[in-house]
């Protein structure tokens, strides 16, 4: 028989969650774009340093894409799902708060590898650690603003991606260059490669962010009080399992095709900056600093440009204004990415690497607010930690894998990467051009179930303020 959930019309009022003041929620969003900041700088540092960890630890491309790509990913995608069952029901600011310090000391630890399974343990715990911070900081801003600012409040967020990316690439160009220059000897260890004092330098400074957690307000701690005969806060697995087989078809479209379109992001923002070196002759240091100028103006313009025109079409009436944005993403990316792979010139390339920067990131919070749009508020949290697990397993699980095994076993030419980041970036945009399109109809629908869902006629908590921020 099949499960429906029955709407109550005469059901008890539910007062309204408690909300921050303006200064509280801007206070939490700058922390949490901060966060944000220095975990796609710690994810990313390795772009800069595969050259050095190949000479150091005797790897080849595909094992470094397996580092940097499969292996976080499938742990960022096992650990998300538990943490997110945590992050709906409990203290999201302290889940947050231990995620940001083991991803941090973890990525300082990889400074200390001198085996390449060292370096895979260290990446392990760099992915448990930032598997919190995506679920948890999008449920939390979710509460924290009202619908027609939460969109806005996302792009902001997610704006915390691209300069992460920028600012990762830049500082780790800088401080590689300095420590190239300088070696470091340390009592005990000895004298570390500049890549050990890169990682030690970029991993440890996350740690500030741990202090400002502390101001970050939690809704759910302000207040709240457990109305009687009332469920718990969240709502049980088989909950969210029936509205996710109830609109699979909007889940499985859209997370699958934003899947594919991250294999081609997270492929190509890997084996950029090696294309660079070995195309161009470049040192990592001056990719990394030019790349990181470039990403720091560009990407910011491309991710809260997509942000603003989803909100424009929102205002407008059209609803599937954020799958719009998506599925032109997708289109547009190859227009920027083949004439950067191809040129036959670092000075013809450039400017082709700021429009693919743009594209690169424009869904940065584009795809978080399209989950956030589909999901009943008690559930956001397990199904972003769904999206991102996906996105993770196909975007840096899939995307600099393939790159690197079409690099080694298939050209067999260390020099033709500029083709395999091509062939990646065209057949994972092209799925996912078509899978987004194919999500059109079912999207309104499963908007519609998402507004109308609630577990039951009472609420299961009833705060002190009248205010609704959904």
């Amino acid at each position: 028989m099949t499960r429906t959930t029955t709407l109550h019309t005469a059901a008890v009022p539910c007062p309204a969650p408690w909300l921050p003041s303006r200064g509280q929620a801007s206070y939490a969003l700058g922390v949490l774009l901060l966060a944000y900041m220095f975990s796609i700088m710690d994810r990313q540092i390795l772009s800069l340093l595969v050259g050095p960890i190949q000479q150091s630890l005797h790897v080849n491309d595909t094992w470094m894409g397996m580092l940097h790509g499969f292996t976080f990913a499938a742990f960022y995608s096992l650990a998300g799902l538990p943490l997110a069952r945590l992050i709906d029901r409990g203290n999201r600011r302290l889940i947050i708060t231990v995620g940001i310090g083991v991803w941090c000391l973890a990525t300082a630890a990889s400074g200390l590898a001198t085996e390449f399974w060292h370096l895979l343990v260290a990446r392990i715990c760099v992915a448990v650690g930032e598997a919190v911070l995506l679920p948890g900081a999008v449920s939390l801003i979710s509460d924290l603003f009202v619908p027609h600012k939460r969109g806005r409040a996302l792009g902001v967020f997610g704006a915390g991606g691209p300069v992460g990316v920028g600012g990762g690439l830049l500082a780790t160009g800088l401080v590689l260059g300095y420590f190239s220059a300088h070696p470091v000897t340390l009592p005990v260890l000895g004298t570390l490669a500049p890549w050990q004092t890169t990682l030690m330098s970029i991993g440890l400074p996350g740690l500030i962010v741990l202090a400002l957690m502390f101001g970050v307000p939690e809704p759910r701690m302000r207040g709240a009080r457990v109305v009687p005969g009332s469920a718990p806060l969240g709502v049980p697995l088989a909950e969210v399992g029936a509205f996710l087989r109830s609109n699979q078809r909007s889940f499985a479209t859209i997370v699958l095709g934003l899947g594919c379109y991250n294999a081609a992001v997270y492929g190509g923002g890997t084996w950029v900056p090696s294309y660079l070196v070995r195309e161009f002759g470049w040192t990592y240091a001056k990719a990394g600093t030019v790349m990181g100028l470039i990403m720091c103006v560009s990407a910011p313009l491309g991710v809260l440009g997509a942000s603003w025109l989803g909100e424009f079409w929102h205002r407008r009436g059209v609803e599937n204004g954020n799958l719009r944005v998506a599925i032109i993403a997708s289109i547009g990316l190859p227009v920027g990415a083949i004439p950067l792979l191809l040129a036959p010139d670092a000075s013809m390339a450039l400017p082709f690497l700021a429009l693919t920067a743009a594209l690169w990131v424009c869904l940065f919070g584009v795809g978080p607010a399209l989950i956030v749009e589909m999901s009943p508020t008690p559930m956001r949290g397990q199904f972003i930690a769904l999206f991102t697990g996906v996105l993770n397993l196909l975007g840096a699980g899939i995307g600099p894998v393939a790159i690197g095994v079409i690099t080694d076993y298939v050209l067999a030419d260390p020099a033709a990467i500029r083709y395999s980041i091509l062939a990646v970036t065209l057949i994972a945009c092209t799925l996912a051009a078509v899978l987004l399109s194919g999500a059109r109809r079912s999207f309104s629908r499963t908007l519609q179930l998402a507004r109308g869902w609630q577990p039951g006629s009472n609420c299961a908590i009833q705060p002190g303020n009248k205010r609704d921020p959904s």
